[in-house]
């Protein structure tokens, strides 16, 4: 008698298999429906035994959250203070907009892994060598961090207006601003360019 599950696959469970899944459902069918059980699914196991691997499902967005962050490349320790500052505000800005609902990622979740805190570890050095006092550093580092995920939701959100939306399009068209849609690459340099005005502020 054959064994019917000779020829199949076996995979390997565990954490980096997992977020690996989590985080191609959410490249494909965005954050709602990343779950428990979707990702069980996805991995043609049962939803228990992703337990033996992850708490919750705030475990597994965390995981996800993991994943996304790898993408952001880190700026060369070469350049000034100022420019890895704003090289990683820029690189952290087109890797949530390259990767589906990646900012609701992170603002849902707490910064608990590895690579994630790096990235924090990395904003925050470069803002200490900027000039900025230790009391400081969280603060900055928080409303910057907050200053580029809300302006990419901001950008998903501009994004999802369909062109042919001619009464939304139309109340921007009203704004006393002398123009409809914003040029997202100029706002978001002024946004930043205001943020590091105000740190240098702080600067004795």
């Amino acid at each position: 008698m054959t064994n019917r599950n000779h020829h199949s696959k076996t995979i390997k469970i565990d954490k980096q298999t997992i977020a690996k899944a989590a985080f191609d459902l959410l490249l494909e069918e965005g954050m709602k429906k990343i779950s428990i059980r979707n990702v069980a699914d996805r991995l043609h196991i049962k939803g228990a035994s992703l337990y033996w691997h992850v708490k919750n499902k705030d475990e597994l967005l965390e995981l996800v959250a993991e994943e996304i962050c790898k993408d952001i490349p880190f700026p060369d320790n070469s350049l000034s203070p100022e420019d890895q500052i704003k090289v990683l505000s820029y690189e952290y800005r087109k890797t949530l907009l390259k990767i589906r609902d990646s900012a609701h990622v992170l603002v849902e979740t707490a910064p608990t892994t590895p690579y994630r805190l790096q990235l924090i570890n990395k904003m925050s050095e470069a803002l200490q060598l900027f000039g900025l006092k230790n009391e400081d550093l969280f603060s900055s580092s928080w409303m910057l961090n907050n200053f580029i995920t809300s302006f990419v939701l901001e950008e998903y959100r501009f994004n999802e207006i369909p062109k042919d939306a001619s009464e939304t399009l139309e109340i921007i068209d009203n704004l006393p601003f002398g123009q409809s849609m914003p040029n997202m690459e100029r706002e978001f340099q002024f946004g930043l360019d205001i943020l590091l005005s105000g740190f240098k502020s702080k600067i004795d």
